[in-house]
């Protein structure tokens, strides 16, 4: 059975009221010219249609009602549910409220660790700075100098710079494999903003933050 909305029978039915219409114009004018084959086809093609407009909009009301009554006791039903699962329904709103607060948290948090990863990019970049301005360039493999590709070599050790968007995306998406591995983040990847400086950055922070969650 199709599904019959209020609009869809208020529509049939009122096509069948104005094929009624239609069919008693025709009719009176078939009444006083009987002769017409204007007026005979014109009554005959009115009856047809008032005819099969009345036939819809009855069946159309009688799949409406049925349908009526099944929604209302469906709502009737819906509202026993609803009483008889108060309590129910008021652990959904407590689940939610610490779901929402978990949320806002975590979002502060990485707020937090947004800011703090772009201060230490910002820091590799003073230092690089400082070191350029020394005229000291790793180009020709010195131990100690600014990297053309905004890294810094101190004493043979690298500093790149850092995706800090990227290295929490990723730890997001190890959170989320934990819990729900098939979810889409759980497969994040991303490149790395800023080259592939910034990318060696966000690995070596990333295995840093592993390690100390594995702790």
């Amino acid at each position: 059975m199709i599904t019959v909305t209020t609009e869809d029978l208020a529509q049939a039915e009122e096509l069948a009221r104005r094929a009624a219409e239609e069919l008693r114009e025709a009719e009176r004018e078939y009444a006083t010219n009987r002769a017409s084959p204007a007026a005979y086809d014109r009554h005959k093609d009115a009856y047809d249609a008032a005819d099969h407009a009345a036939v819809r909009a009855r069946l159309m009301r009688q799949d409406w009602e049925v349908q009526e009554e099944a929604r209302q006791r469906r709502a009737a039903e819906g509202e026993a549910a609803a009483q008889e699962m108060k309590r129910d329904v008021e652990g959904l709103a407590a689940s939610r409220a610490v779901a929402v607060s978990a949320a806002v948290a975590a979002a502060e948090a990485m707020k937090a660790a947004v800011g703090a990863l772009a201060a230490h990019d910002g820091r590799v970049r003073v230092v690089g700075a400082k070191l350029a301005a020394r005229g000291l360039r790793c180009a020709e493999g010195e131990e100690t100098g600014a990297g053309l590709d905004g890294s810094v070599w101190v004493r043979g050790q690298l500093w790149p710079l850092v995706d800090g968007g990227a290295v929490l995306g990723q730890v997001l998406a190890d959170v989320v494999a934990g819990v729900q591995p098939r979810h889409p983040l759980a497969r994040f990847s991303a490149p790395p903003y800023g080259g592939v400086t910034a990318g060696r950055g966000r690995d070596e922070v990333l295995a840093l933050v592993r390690a100390e969650r594995g702790r």
